[in-house]
């Protein structure tokens, strides 16, 4: 069995998407792939128990035999923090994870380890991103997200100092348009010059990292009150509106497919986003609008949501999971293959894996 650990420096990487692609291509080439995320900060109710996110995706895409309560033993709720922070936890983390690891190994060509949200978790449970990679010996692909330039660089160097001869090499994800052509004519080269392999340089497609309509519903436990026929619409950006209306229509004509969060009350702002790309209005504090905008709102067909909470906490609740890729519609995961298959170097991956 050959493992592979795949873990991000910061979070909304693009980690979990990067496992689905490698995966799937596993299973092209005939290979019986396993998933495995020792520890999460993502608790998902499904079936009535509390399993990881992630894992309950990745388990569909891959389809993996396993139920997603045994693909991540070590799930932080707010239950089991509060137990560590006051000491009455007595659970062996470490033993739960090498049973865990053991058992999903059984009968596996590939297990593809998911590392946490960003290199700073586990520390509370004892089990950090070092300590795994160290404990099971684990080949390692770091996920890194483009920012700037300086900040790229530090943070594959900080990923390869920890790491040290574990880390097979890198992605570099999210490259915007502008700086594409600097990435792979001067940082690639310098990361390889430093014994850095860089296995792909991958562009940013800002609608990967949308979310649907019926997502952010889902997200806000929010009420539609145009109906359900603009749930698979995709959000690609966000806007508040807490300025005037005049004030708000230039900034939302710069924007494209948007969300726009503002209060019930505020009608400027809501006849100022209908006037422009707005897939949804996002109404907050439990406030309906005019009937005069729910009836223009479906003649353009954007959908209405109504949530009981702030403008605040509406925006914080969509910020959590905004900017994640989301692979969730067929044609986003397909869409996504395709880039990997031009900017991924699966051969050499696979290669360096002993596959």
């Amino acid at each position: 069995m050959k493992p592979l650990y795949i873990t991000a420096v910061v979070t909304f990487s693009g980690k979990t998407a990067l496992l689905c692609g490698i995966g799937l291509k596993l299973h092209q080439l005939g290979k019986n792939v396993g998933y495995f995320k020792p520890v999460s900060t993502q608790p998902f109710m499904s079936g009535g128990k509390v399993v990881d996110e992630d894992a309950e995706f990745v388990r569909r895409v891959l389809a993996v035999s396993n139920p997603a309560s045994e693909l991540s033993p070590v799930i932080i709720d707010d239950r089991l923090f509060e137990r560590l922070i006051q000491g009455k936890e007595e659970r062996d983390f470490q033993q739960e994870i090498k049973d865990s690891y053991a058992k999903l190994s059984e009968g596996r060509d590939v297990l593809l380890i998911e590392g946490g949200a960003s290199m700073r978790e586990g520390y509370t449970v004892g089990v950090n991103v070092t300590s795994l990679v160290e404990t099971f010996d684990l080949p390692t692909l770091g996920v890194v997200r483009y920012r700037d330039g300086l900040m790229l660089l530090d943070d594959v160097l900080a990923l390869s100092t920890r790491l040290g001869k574990r880390l097979l090499g890198v992605v570099i994800n999210s490259v915007p348009t502008e700086a594409m052509d600097r990435i792979r004519s001067q940082v690639v080269p310098y990361l390889e010059k430093r014994g850095i392999k860089v296995y792909g340089v991958l562009p940013l497609e800002q609608a990967l990292m949308s979310l649907t309509v019926g997502e952010l519903k889902q997200v806000l436990h929010a009420d539609s009150l145009t109906g359900d026929s603009h749930m698979d619409a995709l959000v690609e950006t966000l806007s508040v509106g807490a300025m005037s209306g005049e004030q708000a229509l230039p900034r939302f004509r710069r924007q494209l497919n948007k969300a726009v969060i503002t209060g019930g009350d505020r009608a400027d702002i809501q006849a100022a986003a209908l006037e422009t790309s707005t897939t949804a209005l996002v109404l907050t504090g439990n406030i309906p609008p005019s009937t005069s905008i729910i009836e223009r709102a479906k003649e353009m067909g954007v959908a209405v949501l109504t949530t009981g909470r702030s403008t605040i906490e509406t925006v914080e609740a969509v910020e959590k999971v905004f900017g994640k890729t989301r692979l969730a519609q067929p044609e986003k995961l397909s869409r996504y293959r395709q880039l990997l298959d031009q900017h991924f170097d699966f051969g050499r991956l696979f290669v360096d894996m002993g596959l």
